[in-house]
């Protein structure tokens, strides 16, 4: 998952107040229980939704260039853990059952794994051998891999060298925080309730870089290759309190502990965390503009941990969910308040623990699954 590319320092928000919003990484490896390796599961179970139309893109795109004696394969926000190589080995194995299908020699696979440059790529070259063996196939054929460090809003790639893009749980992220020009009081992102402005700042954010991400893969992407994209989304134009209780409740949580005089309450008034879950006219209005790719899927899908699960252990799954959040957002958060993490994360796995009881739902997620090609 990639997270929030730093452009120097930023205008905020915040009664037009200039602040800095701390870029780092994910909890790396060396986090331990709190590392995003060991708090993925989420955006597992999210890959596995979309696992067997990405193996029908992979087949259908092997099946119009073959025989091609390789095929290149980018995974945007690879991230760590057992999900870095994960939506590689997905196409690979699809491309080798489709070879045997057609009875002709597999091609050569070219693995491009990228994500921010502090990203803890050691660690994923350090598992890369047993990795390599489930997912790769060593024993079918030749995979090569290699890792890419780079904003995914900019040009990383060569001009015309990808067949096959993936990108799962990173597109969410912005490449900034947006510019609101209004105070976002007492929250961190947008909300039912808030400023309409902050939410127009936040789409006009998102517009800009997802059409930078478009016209930077146009360049890297061949006639006809596949760019499959899944991140968080929302059914409607306008935010329903679902969609933003995360932040709505992490909100709560700092405000919490600025009552009581364990951060300065304008910190969260300063912050508005660099995320946006888009509705399908965004997507789509953003790739009519940008022009390089044809929609040959969208589809919205809710995602949850317990699915089909109704007699949920709220309190666990409200301390995964905090987890999930600390693993992805821990540095950054850390930086800008300055606050026991321990403390805040506490609160925040209290009052979602107490949302899931109150309101019927539990950690459900909107997901968008696009599938572009290259025109």
């Amino acid at each position: 998952m990639e997270l929030l590319p730093p452009r120097g320092e930023g205008r905020r928000g915040g009664g037009g107040e200039s602040s800095t919003v701390g870029v780092l990484a994910m909890n790396s490896g060396d986090a331990g229980e709190l590392s995003y390796a060991n708090n993925s599961d989420m955006q597992r179970t999210i890959a596995a939704v979309t696992r067997k139309a990405r193996q029908e893109m992979a087949a259908t795109l092997h099946r119009a260039r073959c025989p091609a004696s390789a095929m290149a394969i980018a995974d945007l926000g690879c991230a760590t853990g057992p999900n870095a190589l994960l939506m590689a080995g997905d196409a690979v194995q699809a491309v080798l059952a489709d070879a045997d299908r057609l009875q002709a020699p597999p091609p050569e696979f070219h693995v491009f794994l990228n994500d921010l440059p502090m990203n803890d790529f050691n660690s994923v070259f350090r598992e890369l051998d047993q990795q390599r063996r489930q997912l790769l196939r060593p024993d079918r054929c030749r995979s090569l891999v290699s890792a890419w460090p780079g904003s995914f809003y900019g040009r990383i790639f060569p001009a015309g060298s990808l067949d096959y893009v993936v990108s799962s749980s990173s597109l969410h992220f912005l490449s900034r925080p947006p510019t609101t020009g209004t105070v976002n009081e007492g929250r961190m992102y947008v909300s039912a309730r808030g400023p309409a402005a902050v939410l127009e700042a936040y789409r006009a954010q998102f517009q800009a870089d997802f059409r930078l991400f478009l016209a930077c893969r146009a360049e890297e992407v061949r006639h006809g290759g596949v760019l499959l994209l899944t991140f968080v989304a929302r059914q409607a134009a306008e935010p329903s309190p679902h969609d933003c209780h995360i932040w709505d409740l992490l909100a709560a949580a700092v405000a919490g502990m600025a009552a009581e005089g364990l951060v300065d309450a304008r910190k969260l008034d300063s912050f508005n965390v660099p995320f946006y879950g888009p509705c399908p006219e965004e997507l789509t209005e953003a790739i009519r503009e940008e022009d390089s790719f044809e929609v040959r899927r969208m589809e919205l899908f809710e995602v949850s941990r317990r699915q089909g699960e109704p007699a949920a252990d709220r309190e666990e799954l409200a301390a995964q969910t905090a987890s999930t959040i600390r693993a992805v957002l821990e540095p950054m958060l850390g930086k800008h308040f300055a606050v026991d993490m321990d403390g805040l994360f506490g609160r925040f796995s209290l009052l979602l623990e107490e949302y899931y009881n109150h309101s019927g739902m539990l950690d459900q997620l909107t997901n968008v699954f696009l599938a572009l090609e290259r025109k």
